[in-house]
Order: structure tokens, then C-alpha cells, then sequence
């Protein structure tokens, strides 16, 4: 990877991380009432529009960054990989998706006495479920494995693998039991993309092991 990508994939990390915290903090919450959820939205007032767009461009970064952290770290386990970040790119397509329909309840939100029924129908429209689907497996299994891929590079910083880890369990297990995993795991979250940027702006780059070398076209006599 030449210094121009490794310069592009870096600053899609960061941006990633900010906008993620960005969208995490502001993003109204959805309630089980279609109704109570538009108020939300409209409560929100001009934070709502700046935590669906960051969520929007958010998903964009991470699709770039995580493809080339794929990219760097292939030649030292190349099936860890290449899954990891397929799944994390199709992780946040699925994600963007998702922001449409964000976008949608902002504008619903204009009126949510009118427009709570469609509220209602947009929550459980059947197309719209696959996409969630993905965009909440691929990014956990995509992560994972970029984790241990990580892991087993012994890239700089060594401690980037565990926190991209931990920022996974945090942020899919630990917020259904408090709302303070939602704030450790934007701080996982900045601390992993910073040990990815350090690491891919060093000099050296990960190294294969011999069980994971990538084999050569060439054939020695």
C-alpha cells in the first residue's frame, strides 16, 4: 500500500470515529411508540439533522477506512482478512441504509400526529430488514475478524487489536444493560482507529508469518 492510500485510509478512520461519536451522542432515540419517536425527532430540532448526516458520511468513512485496513493487513493473514472487511464494508452499507431511513423520520417528524402510522410502517417494512441485518452481523463478525487479524500481524501499537475487540463487546453487548457502554465504546471506538492511523502511517508494515504467507506465482528450480 503506497503513502498516498495509507494517507487516505487514515483519514477515513479518523473521520469515521469522529462522526460515529458525532451521530451516537445526538441521534434521537426510537421508542416502541412510532409517535413518541417523531416527538423525539422534532424535540431535537437541528441536532437530529446534524446526527443523521454525520451517520450518513460516518458509514461512507467506514466502508474506505476498514477496505484498506483489510488491504494492509492481508499479507499477514489473508482469509482473516478478506472476510473481515467484506463484512465490514457490506456492515456499513447495511448501515447506510439505514440512515435513509433516518432521513425519512426527520422529515415525518414535521408533523408526527399526521405522519405516525407511516412511522409505524417504516419501522417494520419488510426490505428494509435485511439491510439491518447486515449492516449490524457484518460490522461485529467484520470487526472481530480485523481484530484478530490485527492480533496476529504484531502491528504497532499491539494493543489496537484488543481495543478494537473489547469496543465490539461493549458497544453490541454491554449497551443493552447501561447506557455507560454506549460512552466507553465511543472512547474504544476513538482509541482503536488511533492505534489503526499510528500503524498504518509507521514505516514498516505487517509482516506474514510463515503459515500464512501468500503464495508466489513464482517457481524456484
Amino acid at each position: 500500500m503506497n503513502k498516498k492510500l495509507r494517507l487516505l485510509v487514515a483519514a477515513s478512520l479518523v473521520l469515521f470515529a469522529l462522526l460515529s461519536a458525532v451521530w451516537t451522542l445526538l441521534l434521537p432515540d426510537h421508542f416502541a411508540d412510532p409517535h413518541d419517536g417523531l416527538l423525539a425527532v422534532a424535540d431535537a430540532g437541528g441536532t437530529a439533522r446534524i446526527a443523521v448526516l454525520a451517520l450518513s458520511l460516518s458509514q461512507l468513512a467506514c466502508m474506505i477506512a476498514f477496505a484498506g485496513v483489510a488491504a494492509w493487513l492481508y499479507p499477514t493473514s489473508p482469509k482473516l482478512a478478506t472476510i473481515g472487511g467484506t463484512l465490514t464494508v457490506l456492515g456499513g452499507f447495511g448501515h447506510a441504509v439505514f440512515s435513509g431511513a433516518e432521513m425519512a423520520r426527520q422529515v415525518m417528524a414535521v408533523d408526527p400526529d399526521v405522519n405516525a402510522s407511516v412511522a409505524g410502517q417504516l419501522q417494520s417494512f419488510p426490505p428494509l430488514m435485511p439491510f439491518m441485518m447486515v449492516g449490524l452481523i457484518g460490522t461485529v463478525l467484520g470487526l472481530v475478524l480485523l481484530g484478530i487479524a490485527h492480533l496476529r500481524s504484531g502491528a504497532a501499537p499491539r494493543w489496537t487489536g484488543p481495543v478494537l475487540l473489547a469496543f465490539v463487546v461493549v458497544e453490541f453487548v454491554g449497551s443493552n444493560f447501561t447506557q455507560w457502554a454506549t460512552y466507553l465504546s465511543g472512547l474504544l471506538l476513538l482509541g482503536a482507529c488511533a492505534g489503526l492511523v499510528v500503524g498504518l502511517l509507521h514505516e514498516t508494515r505487517p509482516m506474514p508469518t510463515r503459515g500464512d504467507r501468500v503464495p508466489s506465482n513464482v517457481t524456484v528450480g
